[in-house]
């Protein structure tokens, strides 16, 4: 459960959360000065990487002198890291580092779902695939931007998909009483409970604040706090922002030797004294659990960690009802958040799980989700029968819908037959450069029509007509010419693979579409979230189809093969294709489960 809490001029805005243990938490949202400042080192990154795999690896290939088919190799395999490295970057770093890349950790950033819980992969990747959408128009972010601006939390688009919010990582984990260990007498307390809750909810955010924005707010809560250093010359001499570091530490000084000292009242100052130990156990199994992941940690201490994190959560409460002080919660919060995050992180994906899935779950959510695939493939075959129909009717018109080059290979089917050439012809050493181009070519069009789906569907559909058109029209020219076979027979092995995968990957983005506009008995908001998983899941499937049809179309379909051969190929795949997605899995127990996975 969550609810965001009241912004406020000189505090971040916070969102809390409730964890199983019904113990609250809270968050403090990111800025959108500090998410650009993320995005501006991620994308630095990206580019050095592409730089590296564009431009390096080709270098060594060049300078150890590989030869013909080992170069056509290696160009495939940095194709293929490049497309890798470019779209799976964020969807690596944020679903399996803990909602942070290298931007956000040096931001002190981190992306969590709505409910508190660590981003699983599959948030992850639906929150990045739709940065196609976000960066709109060009590569400007208005849309993402605009989105950020007018949300409460601060979401942009790919986060209302993927139930996922950008929080700000705390620092600063050392218990009030050891922060503040010198008690010596420094005079009662000269600030307001509200003052100082003030004063240190900013000083504990203030290294991350863009230079701006910091001396803007530490000016304006100088002039809240001036009454209290009207005396003090020191004050002359000092900017806001640094007197206030000043305030901050000699006030806890003051706070350290009254009533219950940093931690607050008499009550929360015998917690503390109480359960110390207990905590420093737990911090010092959380902070070897961070390093080295929990599932490297003895059995015992697992268990032992799992109870620790318990009492420490009830200990939270205990701190809230004794009137805790704001360090004592505050640390107390940390703590309990960064155990929540590793003992509700979500299960490793075993290759074992992977291959179910592959071979169980994902033909099992096709056919749960026919209806939507069922009207992606209306949009793509429909607009391809009627520019087909209109090409063949009206022959002259087909300059305005087909290229000049579609023209020309159709104008020239004939003469290519007759001297025994295909379609598209490439020498064998350069077959795995062209199969990798396709597969990363035909990948990105499934991203896009599944993308798409946050538009209400428009961008969706959009991208389906236009490519039933190109299939369409471009059929029509070879039927004007009598040469359709000499197209159909290096388009149908790869095609019948490759065009399902378009028609999941749009229904996927149709799906997501009717959490905006059919939510059913959800909100929208949770409706968006459900299905996108579901949707995530199919187009994962797809890419795995378009593996398997970008190899055959960069090594069966261009090759000299008879066409008969060709064409009895390409019916075994239809059969195989149709047993996989309509068979694979029916009945099976292992099926459920997928499929309740899929949607949680």
């Amino acid at each position: 459960m969550t609810r965001s809490a009241a912004p406020s001029a000189l505090t971040d805005r916070q969102v809390e959360v409730e964890t199983p243990e019904h113990v609250a938490i809270g968050y403090d949202l990111a800025d959108l000065g500090s998410r650009f400042a993320a995005l501006l080192i991620d994308g630095f990154l990206v580019v050095c990487g592409m730089l590296v795999l564009a431009v390096g690896l080709p270098l060594l290939l060049f300078a150890f002198g590989a030869p013909g088919w080992f170069a056509s190799v290696g160009w495939a395999v940095v194709t293929l890291l490049l497309f890798a490295w470019t779209w799976g970057y964020f969807v690596y770093f944020e679903g399996l580092r803990d909602g942070q890349t290298p931007g956000k950790r040096r931001m002190s950033l981190r992306v969590v779902h709505d409910g508190g819980y660590p981003v699983t992969v599959r948030g992850a990747a639906v929150r990045n695939l739709l940065r196609l959408v976000d960066m709109q128009p060009g590569v400007t972010w208005l849309a993402g931007g605009a989105a950020m601006m007018l949300h409460p939390r601060t979401k942009r688009l790919g986060d209302m998909a993927a139930g996922t919010v950008v929080v700000r990582e705390r620092t600063g984990t050392l218990l009030p009483e050891e922060a503040a260990a010198a008690r010596t007498a420094a005079g009662p307390p000269r600030l307001t409970a509200a003052e100082w809750d003030t004063l240190a909810k900013y000083v504990a955010r203030r290294e991350g604040l863009q230079p701006g924005v910091r001396h803007g707010i530490a000016g304006r809560l100088m002039e809240r706090l001036e009454r209290h250093a009207a005396d003090d010359p020191r004050r002359l001499h000092m900017s806001p922002d640094v007197y206030l570091g000043v305030m901050h530490a000699e006030e806890s000084l003051r706070r350290a030797g009254t009533g219950g000292g940093a931690t607050g009242s008499p009550q929360a100052a015998a917690l503390v004294r109480r359960q110390r130990r207990d905590w420093d156990e737990y911090r010092a199994l959380l902070e070897r659990a961070r390093k080295r992941g929990l599932d490297a940690l003895p059995e015992r201490e697992v268990s032992r960690f799992a109870g620790l994190y318990r009492e420490v959560a009830a200990d939270l409460a205990r701190a809230r009802t004794y009137g805790g002080s704001g360090e004592l919660i505050y640390t107390l919060e940390r703590s309990v958040g960064s155990g929540h995050n590793l003992l509700y992180r979500p299960a490793r994906r075993s290759w074992r799980r992977l291959r179910e899935w592959l071979t169980v779950g994902f033909p099992a959510l096709v056919r749960l989700r026919w209806r939507p695939i069922a009207l992606a493939a209306a949009f793509l075959y429909v607009p391809g029968l009627i520019a087909f129909t209109v090409v063949r009717l009206d022959p002259p018109r087909a300059r305005e819908i087909v290229s000049a080059e579609m023209l020309s290979r159709a104008e020239n089917a004939a003469r290519e037959e007759a001297e025994g050439k295909g379609y598209a012809q490439t020498e064998e050493v350069l077959m795995p450069v062209m199969a990798s181009g396709i597969i990363a070519n035909n990948v990105q069009v499934t991203f896009v029509a599944f993308a798409g789906g946050i538009l209400a569907g428009l961008g969706t559909v959009a991208a389906l007509v236009f490519n039933g058109v190109h299939l369409g029209s471009a059929a029509g020219v070879f039927a004007n010419e009598g040469q359709s076979m000499h197209l159909w027979s290096f388009v149908l092995p790869h095609g019948v693979i490759e065009l399902t995968a378009i028609c999941i990957a749009g229904g996927a983005g149709l799906w997501l579409a009717s959490g905006i506009l059919l939510p059913g008995r959800r909100t929208r908001r949770e409706a968006l979230v459900v299905r996108g998983r579901e949707a995530i899941s199919l187009l994962g499937g797809t890419v795995m189809l378009l593996l398997v049809a970008g190899t055959i179309e960069g090594f069966v379909s261009p090759s000299p093969i008879p066409r008969p051969v060709k064409l009895a190929f390409a019916a075994v795949i239809a059969l195989l294709l149709v047993a996989y997605l309509g068979v694979a899995g029916r009945g099976e127990a292992a099926g459920r489960r997928s499929l309740e996975e899929a949607g949680r």
